[in-house]
């Protein structure tokens, strides 16, 4: 992520995560601080211990922050919809010729593709009524990530969420996008 990036993305995240101070012991940590330290924990997957002990910050404001920004980050309400977005007018026919002129095939908008998101821990049984869907071919507990990009590599489809099991078709039959279209 280059500065200029960052430093959109913390313009984007203060109003949301300026908010009453949880803990009265120590001040709200500066908005930079608090997402740079979110990143650095979506980056390397480190436990809250080890972010706290890196940090120098607790693990409970460490926690609230990651759910705050997956919120925001991860609701249509919020930011999701401003970034994340199907293609439309003339920049449809941009991408389209940009791939054409890319990989010389014509009426291509876009290349997709899915991984596989590690879960930390096993998903509770109490919540997920089959959680052995979420054990995947290689052995590791995870949900299927689908994303569709332009030439630019800008995401313009995301769909999340779905059991490490789940075939590649079988994700794609849930996405918005496959509504979309079928509608």
């Amino acid at each position: 992520m280059t500065f200029d990036a960052f430093n959109v993305l913390v313009e984007e995240l203060t109003s949301f995560l300026k908010f009453e101070c949880f803990n009265l012991v120590r001040p709200q940590l500066e908005v930079k601080k608090i997402v740079a330290i979110v990143l650095y924990k979506f980056v390397h997957g480190l436990s809250l211990k080890h972010m706290s002990d890196i940090f120098d910050v607790g693990t409970y404001p460490i926690h609230k922050y990651v759910d705050i920004m997956c919120d925001v980050l991860s609701n249509k309400d919020k930011l999701f919809d401003k970034y994340i977005k199907i293609p439309i007018g003339n920049r449809l026919l941009h991408i389209i010729q940009q791939f054409e002129k890319l990989i010389g095939l014509s009426n291509r908008c876009g290349a997709t593709d899915g991984t596989h998101i590690s879960l930390v821990n096993r998903p509770n049984k109490r919540y997920i009524i089959a959680s052995t869907n979420y054990y995947n071919q290689k052995r590791f507990h995870n949900i299927v990530l689908q994303t569709i990009c332009d030439t630019h590599k800008l995401f313009w489809n995301i769909c999340d969420g779905q059991p490490g099991r789940v075939h590649d078709g079988g994700q794609f039959k849930t996405s918005s996008l496959y509504h979309d279209l079928q509608t």
